[in-house]
């Protein structure tokens, strides 16, 4: 009888330890194309590079990809990762003109590193509330910065350069200062210009470039 007793026991001590060892993890990876391509990949809320990209790693299970892009309204799709497979998200973007504050042409500066100070600059220039008669004509530039990274940008600074009908007139150094991960800042500045008489607005474009960060 307690030989019977010590073999129920002994039966039941390895179920329990069966039942308390954890299962391996099982997953499998997601790969991303976009049109256009070079868009942010997020997925459950995670920076993961541009597209095109492969996710290697993902548990298996539910997870959201989105992506963005500058002047394309964000795409997000629930997907399911199966252990062992690779699921393809192969999204066509749709432009968004609301994204463009002005008629005026603005470009889109970026840095898109991991683990580092993510910089994006945008921004548009204007006429001033009164426009001056003089030549050089002062033109009013606004400047935001966010940093989309995961560390804190300590100086950010950039160029703001005017063209006209391709050609660079004129430009000014823009200092947006200290952009802490997830932050944004703006900037409003003054550049002074020496354009052609009755110039079309339509043929001056402003670009933001030579974006310098210290980390």
């Amino acid at each position: 009888m307690l030989q019977k007793i010590a073999i129920c026991i002994l039966v039941l001590c390895v179920f329990l330890c069966g039942c308390t060892t954890p299962l391996p993890d099982k997953t499998g990876s997601v790969t991303i194309t976009s049109s256009p391509s070079g868009a942010e990949v997020y997925l459950d809320n995670e920076y993961h590079g541009t597209t095109p990209n492969t996710i290697n790693v993902v548990p298996a299970g539910n997870h959201t990809v989105e992506i963005r892009e500058r002047g394309y309204k964000n795409w997000s799709q629930n997907i399911t990762v199966t252990s062992g497979h690779t699921a393809s998200v192969t999204p066509s973007l749709v432009p968004d003109a609301a994204t463009v504050p002005t008629t005026v042409p603005v470009t889109f500066a970026t840095m898109t590193k991991k683990d580092v100070p993510q910089i994006h600059i945008d921004g548009y220039w204007t006429w001033p509330a009164i426009r001056s008669n003089t030549n050089p004509e002062p033109l009013l530039v606004h400047v935001e910065g966010a940093n989309v990274g995961y560390a804190d940008a300590r100086e950010v600074t950039t160029s703001a350069n005017m063209y006209l009908d391709g050609r660079q007139i004129c430009w000014t150094k823009v200092y947006l200062g200290t952009i802490k991960a997830g932050g944004h800042v703006t900037k409003d500045t003054m550049m002074s210009c020496s354009l052609p008489p009755d110039v079309n607005s339509q043929n001056l474009k402003i670009e933001f470039e030579n974006v310098v960060i210290s980390p």
